[in-house]
């Protein structure tokens, strides 16, 4: 089952736990923590704007409890995170 949520870029890491969480029928404290996957920080700081204010573009995968996690950025300021 695959799950596409449009998120706000600081809350990325909390809606990527949401998300797993329902997909597994957890709460998401018995999940393991997301810095065992991923640094939060450094997620959130991928996509923050350029030095001249642009907004970056592009994507990012890694695996969270055993689901495949993208994030994205592409034609909106909002990124896209989709769990498999």
């Amino acid at each position: 089952m695959e799950q596409t949520l449009a998120v706000d870029t600081d809350q990325v890491y909390e809606r990527i736990v949401t998300g797993v969480a329902a997909l597994e029928g957890v709460d998401p404290t018995e999940l393991p923590p997301l810095f065992e996957a991923v640094d939060p920080d450094a997620l959130a700081a991928i996509f923050a704007d350029t030095e001249s204010g642009r907004p970056r573009t592009g994507h990012v995968g890694f695996t969270y409890a055993t689901h495949r996690i993208t994030v994205e950025f592409g034609d909106t300021d909002q990124p896209t995170v989709t769990i498999d």
